[in-house]
């Protein structure tokens, strides 16, 4: 029995020696080098345009524009015997604006 288990020992080591001279001559590919993340070279960059921005909308103030058409206020007005009447009137700005259902909080 030890001859057989020496011999089966023999055969499977020269089998993987074999293996073992086979794997030798692969070539292995050089691996590139892992170049540093640029990531933070860019993050303090990234940091002041943030900050930069943020002061900017902080410190926007809203322009008023003039208006430079004439505005067309249509109303409808209630006259006598409750006809009503629309009134066309051209202004530069609205001065007074009084609301629709102002006349509801009188007549009920």
């Amino acid at each position: 029995m030890k001859r057989q288990d020496e011999s089966a020992d023999q055969e499977l080591e020269m089998f993987f020696a074999e293996l073992k001279h086979q794997d030798s001559e692969i070539a292995i590919p050089p691996y590139k080098k892992r170049t540093p993340s640029r990531i933070w070279k860019l993050l303090p960059l990234g940091i002041a345009a943030s900050v930069l921005l943020g002061f900017w909308i902080w410190n926007h103030e809203e322009k008023e524009e003039p208006l430079y058409q004439d505005l067309i206020i249509i109303s409808l007005e209630e006259g006598e015997n409750q006809e009503q009447k629309f009134v066309i009137e051209q202004a530069a700005s609205m001065d007074v604006w009084e609301s629709p259902t102002a006349s509801l909080l009188d007549t009920y």
